[in-house]
Order: C-alpha cells, then structure tokens, then sequence
C-alpha cells in the first residue's frame, strides 16, 4: 500500500507540475558579462525543468527578445509579454539577471494561488521610514506600503497583467518625471489601480540564500583577479568641505586606493587638492566634471596600466575592494562602459548614472565624453549631462544593483541582505564612520595601505 500511494503522489506532483505553464523574463543588459550570467540562468532553468521531466520552459531575455527602452522599469514590457502569452500560460515570472532559483520549490510555491485572480506574488518589502528613492511617497506610515525585492523574483498572474496594460493605454497613470526604485514604481502603480491589490509576500520569494527558498538574488562574485592599481579615485570636493567631508574620506577608504586625487575650486597643499579653475556651483557641477574627466584622461595616458576612472562626491562612503571586484567583470570588453546606480529622467527619456553612488568609466568611455560631451551650463546636472552624452555617443550605462544613491537607513533590510553593497551615499543625519566601518572595512582592511602623495602644485 506504502508504495501504491508513493506512487500515486509522484504521479500527482507530476500532473501539477506539468499543468503549470510560465513563461520567465529575464530582464538584462546590453553587454558580455550580462549576457553570460543571463544565459547561465537560462541553461540552469532548461536543467531544472529536464531534471523533473518537464516540457522545456518559455524563457525570454530582455534585451535579445524584447528590446524596448527603459525596459528595466518594468511597465515598458507589459505589452511585449502579452504578446507572447499563449491561452494556456499562466505565470509570468520577472527575474533579474541574478536571480537563483529551484524550479521545484518554485512550482509548488504557485500551485497554492490561483492564477485566474488578479494576484502577484514576492518577497515584500517596506520602507523603515519616507525616503527621497521613493519619492517620500506613504510618508505618514511607510512601513504599510509593500513593495518587491526584484532580485527575489516576481510572479504575476496574466489577468493582473491585462488589467495594468489596460489602465496604462487609457492613461490613468500619472507619468514620473524621475524613474529611481522600479520595484517600488510598479507596486505604486498597482496599488494606484486597485488599493486592495498589494503585493503577496511569499517567504519561499526569498532576500538572500537560504533553505526552503525557491528564488534569491545571488551575492556579487568576482570574475577575475582583482587589482585596485587599475583604478584612478576622482573626488569631487570644494572649500566648504576640506575641513569636514574631506577628513572623513581620508579616515575611510580613502588609503587603500593607490592612485587618487582631490579636485576642488582651490589649492590646498595639505590635503592635497587639485584646482581646475572651476568655480564651485551650488547645484549641477557640470564643468567641474568635464574638467575633471579632461585632467585625468591625462593621468591615464602617462599610466597605460590604468583601466577605470572612479568619480567620486565627498560625501560617498565605498569600498575600494569591492569596487575592484565589480570592474572585474568589464575589463575585457572594449566597449565603452559606464557603471552605476540608474535612474532614468522620462518613459521616454533617457538613463543616467547617479552622481553620489560614485561613477565608473572605463577607457573608451573616459576618452570619448572627455573630447566630445559638453555642457549646456556651468551648473547643469553634471550626471544627466553623462547619461545624455552616453545615449548620444554610443556608450553603454550598465547598471550596478551594489551601488546606492543614498544612506543604509533609506533601504529595506531586504534589499541590502545580500551583503554585497558597493557604496552609499550622504552624510546627512548618518555617521559616515560607523557607516563605512559596519559595511565596507572589513573587506578593505585586506588591502595594502597605499601612501598619500604630495601634489607639486
């Protein structure tokens, strides 16, 4: 009888595993690293579904198979996903390129919701408290807006889906003018259409690796050697700050990077700081920016051996050895590249890389902005000025989920719980020490002391 019934719930799993159809979207990037680590998901999802004796899964790649702009904000691909859903489909599943996930759990995970209903399903996450990455939106109690954590994976039913396409083409969405958190934007837009539609959390959507979990984002590995020499730290300071954000840099991070230079509107032999003639700007710093990328594009030829420039705010807390580790997996690209945190200006616009996450460019993207962007103004928004003389030239924007335009405290614990981060930014209502000693130290302290040099000025 044991093994009648063994039997007969193998058969059953199988009969419900094979009942469910999805299709899964990868949303991806436009360059080799990218590509590989999208395809290693792909092939391990093939895998998992051989595996259990299923039916090869429809798998879609962003880019390759969709290609629409700002696709990473998610309501871009709304439609292009419809019009591969056939009558039987009934998940659509949204994973990031470093997403892990084991399809069994996965699919035992879904069967307990009913995918005829209007429902989407992930790790939950809120806010601690109103934050500017969310626009302050719930600022009265934060903590009751839910939102996903994209790297866990999100599942929605095809009826939710048809529904949000169509309230989106009869335009009762309000556009934004700035797109920053695309997880939180696509769950304000849900609830925007439907308030009783909040997002379902579902503990096997997991913020990290762990048992039982049928989908987490994947720590941050290296894909080589790393090697800090190669990296040229351009920080961007002024009068006002030498006597306070400059002495926290150097008490930081700052040490361990080997090649490093203050720029700011005066010379002072002490720190030391280099002056391009630039005066300082309340807001914008454009020309700054450009003068800096013309100064080091200098540095670089005289040291062939440098492969990327850092561009730095005084008031970013980072990790030298982690923002190694991150080049690592761009050095053997020619392409132009430009690595950050991404926001985008528009639906129709543009991305751009956000200034106090820190920057990097590597050498064909440093040559080229260094001779051909200009400013419209001094003061202009010195990164949408990037973002826009990088759609123009051809100069790929890839986007680092490690690096963050603002605090520790402005981020649920889930979206920080792999541990990875790269850099932070602002010292306002933070402690830019314990910020960097809790994070980054430990991983910096490996790292060799590099000696401060004096400035012939």
């Amino acid at each position: 009888m044991l093994f009648i019934y063994v039997l007969f719930t193998l058969f059953q799993f199988s009969v419900q595993l094979e009942n469910t159809n999805i299709i899964y979207v990868i949303i991806s990037q436009n360059n080799y690293y990218s590509q590989q680590i999208s395809n290693t998901l792909k092939q391990t999802l093939y895998e998992d579904y051989r595996s259990l004796g299923l039916n090869k899964p429809k798998i879609y790649v962003s880019k390759e198979d969709f290609n629409v702009p700002g696709d990473w904000t998610l309501t871009p691909l709304i439609s292009p996903i419809l019009n591969i859903t056939q009558p039987l489909t009934e998940w659509i599943i949204l994973l990031e390129e470093r997403t892990q996930i084991s399809v069994e759990l996965l699919l035992n995970t879904l069967r307990q919701y009913d995918f005829t209903k209007d429902i989407w399903i992930g790790h939950a996450l809120h806010d601690k408290e109103a934050t500017i990455v969310h626009h302050f939106a719930f600022y009265e109690n934060p903590t009751f807006f839910k939102y996903p954590n994209i790297g866990s994976g999100i599942a929605l039913s095809i009826p939710l889906l048809k529904k949000l396409e169509s309230y989106l083409k009869q335009g009762l969405s309000k556009q934004l003018d700035f797109h920053i958190d695309p997880s939180h934007e696509f769950a304000h837009l849900i609830y925007n259409m439907r308030n009783d539609l909040m997002l379902r959390h579902d503990n096997s959507f997991c913020c990290k690796k762990g048992p039982n979990c049928a989908t987490y984002p994947r720590k941050f590995k290296p894909c080589g050697c790393v090697d800090v020499s190669t990296i040229f730290f351009a920080i961007k300071t002024c009068k006002r700050f030498h006597e306070n954000r400059v002495t926290v840099v150097k008490n930081t991070w700052y040490n361990y990077a080997k090649h490093k230079m203050f720029f700011s509107d005066v010379e002072d032999s002490n720190i030391p700081t280099v002056s391009l003639n630039v005066a300082n700007t309340e807001q914008g710093h454009c020309q700054k920016t450009m003068e800096i990328l013309k100064y080091t594009l200098k540095e670089f030829q005289k040291n062939p051996l440098l492969k990327w420039l850092a561009l730095i705010d005084d008031d970013t807390i980072l990790s030298v050895s982690r923002i190694a580790n991150v080049t690592t997996c761009y050095n053997n690209d020619s392409q132009p590249f430009i690595l950050g945190e991404r926001y985008r200006f528009g639906i129709q616009g543009f991305d751009y890389p956000t200034g106090g996450a820190g920057i990097l460019f590597n050498v064909p993207a440093l040559q080229i902005l260094a001779s051909k962007c200009t400013c419209p103004r001094p003061d202009s928004p010195d990164d949408m000025v990037v973002g826009i003389c990088a759609l123009e030239l051809g100069i790929e924007l890839v986007y680092i989920p490690q690096m963050h335009q603002a605090r520790p405290d402005d981020y649920a614990f889930g979206r920080l719980a792999t541990n990875d981060a790269v850099t932070f930014h602002k010292h306002w209502m933070n402690d830019p020490q314990r910020v960097y000693e809790k994070w980054f130290l430990a991983d910096d302290s490996m790292l060799p002391l590099e000696p401060d040099v004096k400035l012939e000025l």
